[in-house]
């Protein structure tokens, strides 16, 4: 990382940049620089999400009717909501106790419910599967792991995909691939929950708890059509696998390190007994994201986790190129630069493979801030953030103020290995023992 230079020509028409200035230049507010044709656009590309959008002011007219529903303020609103979710987690982790856990998936099951409970008012119910594994979640893990096979041989993966979707029956699909079968269901279970709340709403219905409301109606002022079939069935897709698979592996690296350094466990669980009197006690969103260790471990989790593995694509101007770092790059090239390599740098993180919470309680974390993008930056920062940082901070305090974890005896480090499928995905799961703490 120190010996080639902080850009690099990795193809003829993509470079890759190591430079957090020209990172903020590409990432900021007003950025001229499109997400990349060739990443974002391609067979496999329904383009329908919000995620997928390369127009800036498409891209601004759908988040802006989405954002009010992830602002801080709604956010602390729904608190009764993931309460009441991590409520059933710790439950059915107590009905558990005694055998092995599978804490990967606990941790997904949680935020899944959680989002699909607020975003259609229809629970997938996650944590009442016996281990913590519905189907669907197994087929979106595959799913994720088949994200270097799309990008390598798109017009493959596209091919098959529609066979799937429009030739195979559902039988016949279960019988070839099972996961794909799963993930087809999973789709559709997501797609029906939105059309229903659409024909509620479209027969005068108001009261509903969704998401998508601006997405159902024309609004003439800020110049947005109501979304089409297709956009909301993308966005119904995305906001359970964007709200659930991120967050779920940030918890899980936190519980993981936890173990592995039991004296930042045993710092924690001190700070959470100063607002907690109880192992079952609860404990407010707004207590526990004031409660300064408690967050230098999220944060420091979310430095590990990164958000998305792989390098973030973007087009240099067709208008005007650009000059980044002394370059001249002709329109069109697209840049990349890698979260993994800005949470990483040992000059900003010292020995940064580490997971060292302390780093965070220093009085200066300014340059620390700067390099610290797990959500992205800018005008395509991540939406749910707010919602994401709730659900850490109530999450990780209520389990580890109830139980005490360690790793099961089938548990190997080699687990945690992760590989780039577009988010970070780990080789195995996090598997664990608990005891529920007497004080």
């Amino acid at each position: 990382m120190n010996t080639i230079g902080p850009i690099v020509r990795v193809t003829s028409a993509e470079v890759h940049i190591n430079d957090i200035d020209s990172y903020n230049t590409i990432f900021k507010v007003g950025t001229k620089f499109a997400k990349s044709q060739r990443y974002y656009d391609g067979p496999t590309s329904t383009g329908e999400s919000v995620i997928d959008l390369r127009d800036f002011h498409g891209a601004h007219l759908r988040r802006s009717a989405l954002q009010p529903y992830f602002s801080k303020q709604t956010v602390r609103k729904l608190e009764g909501l993931v309460q009441s979710k991590v409520d059933l987690f710790l439950t059915r982790l107590t009905e558990k106790l005694g055998s092995t856990i599978n804490l990967s998936r606990g941790f997904r099951c949680v935020t899944a419910d959680i989002i699909t409970t607020y975003s259609y008012e229809r629970c997938f119910e996650a944590l009442d599967h016996p281990t913590f594994s519905p189907d669907w979640m197994i087929a979106f893990e595959d799913l994720i792991r088949s994200a270097n096979l799309i990008v390598t041989l798109p017009k493959l993966v596209a091919c098959i995909d529609w066979l799937f979707a429009n030739v195979i029956s559902k039988d016949l699909a279960m019988m070839i691939s099972p996961n794909l079968a799963h993930s087809r269901d999973f789709e559709d279970r997501c797609k029906d929950a939105v059309f229903d709340q659409k024909k509620r709403w479209m027969a005068g219905e108001r009261n509903m708890v969704t998401v998508f409301e601006q997405l159902f109606q024309d609004d003439e002022k800020k110049g947005r059509k109501a979304a089409t079939d297709a956009q909301l069935t993308g966005e119904a897709n995305l906001m359970v696998a964007a709200g659930m698979d991120t967050t779920g592996h940030t918890l899980t690296l936190a519980a993981y390190n936890l173990i592995k350094y039991p004296s930042a466990e045993k710092k924690l669980l001190q700070e959470l007994k100063t607002v907690m009197s109880e192992p079952r006690s609860e404990v407010s969103e707004e207590t526990a994201q004031n409660l300064p260790y408690l967050q230098a471990c999220i944060k420091e989790s979310l430095r590990f986790s990164l958000g998305v593995a792989q390098p973030l694509a973007r087009d240099v101007p067709i208008s005007t190129g650009a000059t980044i770092l002394g370059h001249k790059l002709p329109p069109g090239t697209t840049t990349m630069n890698s979260h993994y390599i800005y949470h990483m740098n040992p000059k900003v993180f010292p020995d940064p493979e580490k997971w060292d919470p302390e780093r965070w309680l220093v009085d200066d974390t300014k340059e620390m801030e700067n390099y610290f993008m797990p959500f992205s930056r800018g005008a395509r920062i991540c939406i749910g953030l707010n919602l994401a940082w709730a659900e850490l901070s109530l999450v990780l305090a209520r389990v580890v103020r109830r139980f005490e974890l360690s790793y099961a005896e089938d548990f190997k480090d080699e687990n945690m290995e992760w590989g780039a499928f577009f988010i970070p995905v780990t080789k195995g799961l996090l598997t664990v023992t608990m005891k529920e703490r007497s004080e």
